[in-house]
């Protein structure tokens, strides 16, 4: 018999050395070790995917808070335009009827506002939604108020996401 040769008995005697009740504890514990990294791995991936999403609407909720408080007679058409493209379903349309009514009285008055954002905040979110709380400045002139007054909105713009984009789905006044 060579050296690397192992008869039936020694070859049992590592077996049953391998498989004894220590290595079997160990052997589990490194399994039970490995299957709860996995586990907070998923949920530190789903946590910074929430953390991610709630950003991404804040920044998108900031954007079309100014873009809707902001216009000018001379550039109607642009102004609404910015904000129908990033609406979705009934306040879409809603926003398309309202827009198209207020045009008229908006030009007749020569009126412009600036809208800044004050504050903003994200009440709620997930991945797919999200809904923003923001104070928002408004600056109007207009041909019976030359000199700017501030309006000064409180709103709550619920988004959902659509592909790799944040949509207006409804806004409430507070």
């Amino acid at each position: 018999m060579t050296d690397t040769e192992e008869t039936e008995p020694e070859r049992k005697s590592l077996l049953q050395r391998v498989w004894q009740p220590k290595s079997l504890l160990v052997l589990a514990l490194l399994i039970a070790v490995f299957g709860m990294l996995g586990a907070m791995g998923s949920q530190l991936q789903q946590a910074q995917a929430v953390e991610d999403a709630r950003r991404s609407a804040l920044d998108a909720a900031r954007t079309y808070a100014t873009d809707l408080s902001t216009y000018d007679f001379n550039s109607l058409e642009r102004n609404f335009s910015a904000v129908t493209a990033n609406s979705h379903g009934q306040f879409a349309e809603q926003y398309k009827e309202i827009s198209g009514s207020l045009t008229e009285l908006i030009r007749q008055n020569r009126a412009v506002s600036k809208g800044t954002v004050v504050s903003a905040g994200v009440a709620e979110a997930d991945e797919q939604r999200a809904v923003v709380t923001l104070f928002v400045d408004q600056e109007i002139t207009n041909v019976n108020s030359p000199q700017p007054r501030i309006d000064r909105n409180r709103m709550q713009m619920t988004l959902v996401r659509s592909d790799s984009r944040w949509l207006i789905e409804d806004i409430k006044l507070l």
